[in-house]
């Protein structure tokens, strides 16, 4: 995929979403914003790549043992110490900054611009996705319905959410089969994602429909979640979904105004360095050596050895910081800006783990050997520019994917976090000397949220959701 610039970045995320005051997250359909469906769209995925790159992430990150927090509030997050105060600026951004944009664009442009409908809707999809991921019961069915005069929206339950995810899917798939004659307008530059190339984002829809089919392993109501498992291997073993590298969706930066947030945190703040543990899990010998994707994923400038220093577990201590992959070590070096590199929205290596492990529940052990190691050769020449030299496996239990899959979605933490409360893998270790006695099953219900509708409450943190065990 070509990247293409943000226009306006940070503009567009403050105008997109400020702070909610009352009615603000409930939409009237037959009185939309004002806006072109070009400039909609840049907002939406703009915003869309905030949700995915920031805050919430961090967080996954630290609770996935990929980074360690030792500063600030990093040390708390590294503790398990959260509170529904915390999560007040991602609940509007999701809700705020990119579904009610979302839900506007659809509805006010997709009868005379269906490609511009479809890529609203699949802009949803991951927001909602992201909602329902971390706080399992979610506003969506009332919470744009202002016309309805609904101002306390219902949480929807987490098995209607991911319904309504593989139907706002559907509808964007069939949406993208229209031809350009059947547009008003088609998108261009103004697609940050895929540069208006309707063939990439049916793909993109259709590895996210095996993402969310994926996560029902545990509520499919079959042993072994063989029901979920059938449904992504249909999602992508015809070839609907990604063939290869070419097709990844990567979100796209440039320098000024719009920051890849990995890498503006790691400036601006610096309080998350490498964790002991994946490190560890990367450098077990393999076949030819061990994991060429650790200089990538964290810096070995001033180690002395040629490799990253982690943090231990449970400590404080200093850690390697982002590496290559994600911060533009030798540009900041020479006094440049190391914050524009593109980062992991939706991948062929995400696609080819999804499939190894469906094949791993329906019992078909070469088939799914086979998708695993594609997988993670896929994952190494994301991560190392096609400098890395694979390994292999020998066997592909569940287990082996999914700790594999842990390995290779460091950028990606949100679907990590959610495999770990699914399937329990990889086994981590919980922090020594945290708040919990166990790593957060979910976030904090928003505090504002709370206040303002009566329908949200707080839930424990030991509380799994609906997918969760």
């Amino acid at each position: 995929m070509k990247t293409k610039n943000i226009i306006l970045f940070a503009s567009l995320v403050a105008a997109l979403s400020g702070c909610r005051r009352g009615d603000d997250l409930f939409v009237n359909p037959n009185q939309p914003a004002s806006g072109t469906p070009a400039s909609m769209l840049t907002g939406v995925e703009a915003n869309t790549t905030m949700n995915y790159e920031a805050g919430m992430a961090r967080i996954a990150s630290i609770f996935m043992q990929y980074q360690s927090g030792v500063v600030a509030q990093s040390t708390a997050y590294d503790e398990y110490i959260m509170t529904s105060s915390d999560m007040d600026n991602y609940w509007v951004g999701l809700y705020v900054g990119a579904m009610k944009n979302c839900k506007i664009m659809a509805d006010k442009y997709e009868g005379k611009y269906p490609y511009y409908g479809g890529i609203a809707k699949v802009n949803m999809a991951i927001n909602l996705g992201i909602a329902t991921e971390l706080w399992g019961d979610v506003p969506y069915s009332q919470a744009f319905n202002l016309e309805g005069n609904v101002t306390a929206p219902q949480m929807d339950k987490q098995a209607a959410i991911f319904a309504s995810i593989q139907t706002l899917l559907d509808q964007a798939i069939v949406d993208f089969a229209t031809t350009p004659a059947q547009n008003q307008t088609v998108p261009g530059g103004d697609d940050l994602l895929y540069a208006g190339n309707m063939t990439a984002w049916a793909k993109a829809a259709w590895v996210l429909k095996a993402r969310y089919h994926n996560l029902l392993s545990n509520v499919d109501g079959t042993a072994g979640g063989t029901a979920s498992a059938n449904n992504v291997i249909a999602d992508l073993a015809s070839g609907n979904g990604f063939a290869s590298n070419a097709d990844n969706c990567y979100t796209a930066h440039n320098t000024g105004s719009d920051p890849n947030q990995w890498a503006a945190f790691q400036d601006g703040r610096g309080y998350n360095v490498a964790c002991q543990v994946l490190i560890d899990s990367l450098n077990i010998p393999r076949n030819p050596g061990v994991d060429p994707r650790t200089n990538w994923y964290f810096d070995t400038t001033g180690t002395g050895n040629g490799t990253p220093v982690g943090n231990p577990l449970g400590q404080q201590n200093s850690g390697s910081l982002l590496g290559p992959y994600l911060y533009d070590v030798a540009t900041a070096a020479a006094g440049g800006n190391g914050e524009e590199l593109p980062t992991p929205l939706i991948t062929y290596a995400e696609a080819e783990f999804l499939l190894a492990e469906a094949y791993a529940r329906v019992g078909n052990n070469a088939n799914a050997l086979v998708e695993l190691n594609k997988a993670i050769a896929a994952s190494i020449a994301d991560v190392t520019k096609g400098t890395g030299t694979t390994y292999v496996v020998a066997t592909a239990s569940q287990h082996t994917v999914v700790t594999e899959k842990w390995k290779a979605m460091f950028a990606q933490p949100l679907e990590s976090y959610s495999d770990y409360r699914r399937t329990g893998w990889p086994m981590l270790a919980v922090r020594p000397g945290g708040v919990l006695s166990f790593i957060p099953k979910r976030f904090p219900v928003d505090l504002q949220e709370m206040g303002a509708n009566p329908n949200a409450v707080f839930i424990p943190l030991s509380t799994p959701v609906w997918f969760g065990k």
